[in-house]
């Protein structure tokens, strides 16, 4: 059986609406027996005094049997509210005759049945319940007169039967209007939460880190990459002046001058350089927050250093290529003239220095082209443990060193990393040689550490080439990746640069990092494999590359 009025508003709405009315249903049905079955009934004659009895009965039954199908379900709300404000509109007329008619104050639940209903169900509904109220007190008036319409009757049932409709009008009217606010409301919720969750991915997506830091100098807010550029602090650790002593330094002169300071600043933590920009906010405790962006100049430098080294590499490539031919003929030549035995002992000195500078010439004409000709990187998840367990056996036999010439500080728990081995291989092997070429001093024998530790909550691995010597000056740090820049007489200068294009290209980041208590140390990031990534071990060691020290 489908009900005869149309539901307007949402179920949840409706449902909770009801309970309301089933409640007030209640405590009319229990005035209603206490007035039929009680004192009042006593100025009730004939068959009123039936009607009225019966009906209260129906009418409190009713209530319970509404009531009962609500909170069991039995019913779909449509059908629910459209019967119980039906059999209300009929079970109350019916009481309003017994009891005395329009004259009786009982019209007023009849006019509120009638606005409930504009609530609720649809207008059309609405305006059929306001026609039957009018005509039943119409026949009211009819029947409390003996069959005859007096005229001060019929203006009083007529005047109720305007205002039924007046509320019937009114009360749809009012719920359609509400229904359409609550909608807005909803859908402006709605946008308003999918903005801010959007706000929200820019922001913990944003490669900038962003932090809000309030008067006394806590954390309130900070994003992933805030949090990677800051060492990962603990969840309880909120004091900036213990997390980022410099930033925190920043922040203070900044408060006090107003002035924003173009110059980066060193994280000790991780070692990063940033450039901190910072406004001001309200903050909610009626203190002024402060907004902090951090810019990591790294990213920049190194797009940067990109497009300088790709171009300077096209030129070198072009001129190594030039340089080939011409210094093939002189090597060729004096390796001719060396087989010659009329050539005396100055002379063949002299030709050994040509010789031994012809061949230190091709060695960088050979890097250069290397680097122009470097094969794409084929990625590729490594287990780093044993990769390096390997390549420091194979160094170790090479160069003929002790064992504890070359020391490893390495978890036994196997760590996958995605890299192209022969090229991590390639670029290793460059920075331990150059640490055997570089960190002696007076005569003192050089000790190679290799070092595997997890950074930035486990998602990236260091790998750090770590050596006893004096390390780099600080003067000279910028300079030590270029091309062509060497501090031993003998270099070519390309060794770091060709370890870092390596690395680069296989999306691992090579820096130097400052470590207390050490001599040099570059640090190579590699990333972990991903969930969605093949993560089989490959242990394959390939063949040695050629030696290139700078």
């Amino acid at each position: 059986m489908r009900a005869f009025g149309t539901l307007v508003g949402d179920e949840e709405v409706v449902g909770r609406a009801l309970h309301y009315l089933n409640a007030f249903r209640l405590l009319v049905s229990l005035a209603a027996l206490v007035a039929a079955f009680g004192p009042p009934a006593s100025d009730i004659e004939g068959y009123r005094i039936i009607l009225a009895q019966a009906a209260a009965l129906t009418y409190a039954v009713g209530a319970i049997s509404f009531v009962v199908l609500h909170l069991r379900r039995r019913m779909e709300v449509a059908e629910l509210a459209s019967f119980s404000l039906a059999s209300d509109l009929i079970l109350l007329g019916l009481i309003l005759h017994a009891f005395g008619g329009i004259e009786s104050a009982l019209v007023i639940l009849l006019l509120f049945t009638v606005g409930i209903t504009g609530l609720i169900l649809d207008a059309r509904t609405t305006l059929l319940f306001a026609s039957l109220v009018t005509l039943g007190l119409l026949l009211d008036a009819w029947l409390n007169h003996r069959g005859s319409l007096e005229a001060s009757s019929l203006f009083q049932a007529a005047m109720y039967g305007v205002g039924a409709f007046g509320i019937a009008v009114g009360a749809s009217l009012l719920g359609r209007w509400g229904r359409e606010y609550k909608l807005l409301a909803e859908r402006r919720g709605l946008d308003l939460a999918n903005l801010g969750h959007i706000n929200e991915l820019i922001i913990h997506k944003l490669r900038s880190g962003v932090l809000v830091v309030d008067s006394h100098g806590r954390i309130r807010q900070m994003n992933e990459a805030a949090w990677y550029l800051l060492g990962n602090p603990p969840v309880n650790d909120r004091n900036l002046r213990t997390i980022a002593p410099p930033l925190a330094d920043r922040l203070e002169r900044w408060r006090k001058t107003g002035k924003t300071e173009d110059e980066g600043l060193l994280l000790q933590s991780t070692q990063s350089a940033v450039v901190p920009t910072m406004l001001t906010m309200p903050g909610v405790d009626d203190s002024e927050a402060t907004l902090i962006f951090l810019e990591d100049t790294s990213v920049i430098t190194r797009r940067a250093r990109d497009l300088a080294q790709a171009s300077l590499a096209r030129l070198s490539a072009s001129i190594a290529h030039e340089i080939r031919n011409p210094l093939g003929a002189l090597s060729h030549a004096g390796q001719l003239l060396n087989e010659s035995e009329d050539l005396n002992k100055a002379d063949r000195k002299l030709l050994g220095m040509m010789l031994n500078h012809a061949t230190r010439m091709n060695d960088i004409v050979e890097n250069v082209l290397k680097l122009s000709r470097r094969e794409r990187a084929r990625i590729e998840s490594i287990n780093l443990i044993s990769w390096i367990r390997k390549l420091t056996s194979d160094f170790r036999r090479y160069h003929k060193l002790e064992s504890g010439r070359v020391k490893l500080e390495i978890p036994s728990a196997s760590i996958m990393v995605m890299i192209d081995s022969s090229q991590l291989n390639q670029a290793v092997w460059n920075l331990m040689e150059n640490a055997l070429k570089h960190a002696s001093v007076d005569g003192q024998e050089v000790v190679i550490t290799l070092r595997v530790s997890p950074i930035r909550g486990h998602r990236e691995i260091a790998l750090d080439i770590i050596d006893n010597g004096p390390g780099i000056p600080l003067e000279k740090r910028s300079q030590v990746f270029e091309p062509f820049f060497t501090t031993h007489k003998q270099g070519s200068g390309l060794g770091l640069y060709l370890a870092r294009q390596l690395c680069d290209a296989n999306q691992a980041p090579l820096e130097y990092v400052q470590v207390p208590n050490r001599g040099a140390c570059f640090r190579i990031l590699l990333r972990r494999p991903e969930s969605g990534e093949i993560t089989g071990s490959s242990d394959k060691q390939p063949a040695r590359a050629k030696r290139v020290a700078g």
